[in-house]
């Protein structure tokens, strides 16, 4: 069995660590959305537009916003203590 003081303040450095993580995500997700407005990459219409920086940029904040959002995954079943 695990101490519960020590699963406490694991918990929360993990919730600490998490929130720094959101927010550096935030910013990195602004920086990319100011991408399309800075000037320096130029969008191409036409075949090739699948393939714009513009587009690529979409994705990368889709990918974020994703992160962000995501369910956190299963908790194993494997008991604690018997």
């Amino acid at each position: 069995m695990s101490d519960p003081l020590t699963l406490e303040i694991r918990r929360q450095r993990l919730f600490h660590r998490l929130r720094e993580l959101r927010g550096e995500l935030a910013e990195l997700d602004g920086d990319y959305g100011a991408l399309q407005a800075s000037g320096i990459l130029v969008d191409t219409e036409g075949i090739g537009a699948l393939t714009t920086p513009a587009y690529c940029i979409a994705g990368a904040r889709e990918v974020f916003e994703e992160t962000m959002t995501a369910p956190a995954p299963p908790r194993s079943s494997s008991p604690t203590h018997r």
